[in-house]
């Protein structure tokens, strides 16, 4: 009888908190990584822009410089003005239908369990990094590179010390991730670190992913 208790008070302790895990996914589409929220985990009162892609399954954010980021095939110029000089950046909200690894098949899709505490840090560091100007929210300055998606002022500036994929080492580091954001640069190295971060962090508990 004791152990039968002992059993049932182990399932309820763990219970809610296998219930607390969430995944945001890292994409990697090859030279930069965003990352991506199951639409039902956020909560449109803590990132009001959520609101404009009310039929999102899947919302992915990315952060990068204004000019090259919005440009399919900036020239030369541009690519050097975003590497060499500190510029204004944006982030870029993409709706997704399905799961990343279906809408994205090419690319690398690394799941990110995190915790209650750990996810909504998350959460919260990129609503503030969107740039509101003391607005409730912040409006789209122009349509973005996917179907449903839209650019928006962020805040930060773009170099080439401190690039999309560095953004997003730094924002989970400060999140509570185990990765050290010093030096990353490329989508490659932000992408070894990460899987060497989470192999090596007990508390990232896989909370089984959804392709949905």
């Amino acid at each position: 009888m004791r152990i039968l208790l002992m059993m049932l008070v182990a399932l309820a302790l763990a219970g809610p908190v296998a219930a607390q895990i969430r995944e945001v996914q890292a994409v990697n589409i090859g030279w930069h990584v965003g990352l991506a929220f199951s639409a039902g985990d956020l909560d449109a009162a803590v990132f009001p822009e959520l609101s404009d892609f009310p039929d999102a399954r899947w919302i992915e954010v990315g952060w990068g410089d204004s000019a090259f980021y919005q440009h399919p095939d900036p020239d030369l110029n541009t690519i050097l003005e975003a590497a060499l000089v500190p510029t204004p950046a944006v982030l870029h909200l993409v709706a997704m239908p399905a799961h990343p690894a279906r809408y994205l098949p090419g690319a690398e899709v690394l799941a990110i369990p995190l915790d209650a505490d750990r996810f909504t840090r998350l959460v919260t560091l990129i609503s503030d990094t969107m740039r509101r100007e003391g607005r409730t929210r912040a409006e789209a300055i122009a349509p973005g590179l996917y179907p449903d998606s839209r650019f928006y002022p962020a805040v930060g500036r773009f170099h080439l010390g401190r690039t999309c994929n560095t953004w997003v080492a730094e924002t989970l580091a400060e999140a509570g991730v185990p990765i050290d954001p010093d030096g990353v640069v490329t989508a490659d190295t932000l992408m070894k670190r990460l899987r060497a971060a989470l192999a090596d962090d007990p508390a990232a508990q896989p909370a089984g992913s959804d392709l949905r």
